[in-house]
């Protein structure tokens, strides 16, 4: 079993659970409203990882033009259901071949990138910033740590899945090596009874003008 299967597998309760969880974190609306502002006109921002599609969500509501690419297909039918506006494909973040070179104005991953194995996350790097046009904007968030939670049950579903924490130093290197221009990295303590109780980090980073 995969991540992909793992997430099928819990589509519909996650969907359920979290399909409206931007309306309890301002924060995070905070920061997705200055990801627009740093995007400007210079195209679409994808919710990278988009599960039932609640980032793009919140982005359309805000003017910007959104879209959406999950690994999970169950995922992207139930993106699909909730915001039948806004555009969802299914996609790899180590290869995304349904994307072109230089076609995203602006990147949200939220949470989706703390799948993806260390020794990997270059690999994942570099085809974000592919996508990605010259001067567009990445905004990656993860939760804080050094531990990877490992799940073989959601919510009464047999899944293997890891949950990969990262701390901001070694996601700052990722980036930095990758290409990347780190432009901000913020943190914040959880909001209590709300979501998982980790710290979180949100990094922006730009793809350089060519």
């Amino acid at each position: 079993m995969d991540v992909q299967t793992s997430y099928d597998r819990v589509s519909a309760e996650y969907a359920t659970r979290f399909g409206d969880e931007m309306s309890t974190k301002p924060f995070d609306r905070v920061m997705l409203d200055w990801l627009i502002a740093k995007v400007g006109s210079r195209g679409s921002v994808c919710d990278m990882g988009c599960g039932p599609g609640q980032i793009a969500r919140y982005l359309h509501s805000r003017g910007a033009p959104a879209c959406g690419i999950d690994l999970s297909p169950e995922m992207i039918a139930q993106a699909q259901r909730l915001n039948p506006e806004i555009p969802f494909q299914k996609g790899d973040m180590l290869a995304l071949t349904g994307v072109g070179d230089d076609t995203l104005g602006g990147i949200a991953a939220f949470y989706s990138l703390i799948h993806i194995p260390r020794e990997q996350m270059v690999r994942a790097m570099s085809e974000l910033k592919r996508v990605l046009r010259p001067g567009g904007v990445l905004l990656a968030t993860f939760h804080i740590g050094q531990q990877i939670v490992h799940l073989d049950e959601w919510w009464g579903q047999p899944v293997s899945i890891d949950f990969i924490f990262l701390e901001r130093p070694e996601m700052k290197a990722f980036l930095q090596e990758t290409g990347f221009a780190l432009e901000e990295a913020i943190e914040r303590d959880p909001y209590p009874d709300v979501e998982h109780q980790s710290r979180r980090a949100y990094l922006f980073a730009r793809k350089p003008e060519r």
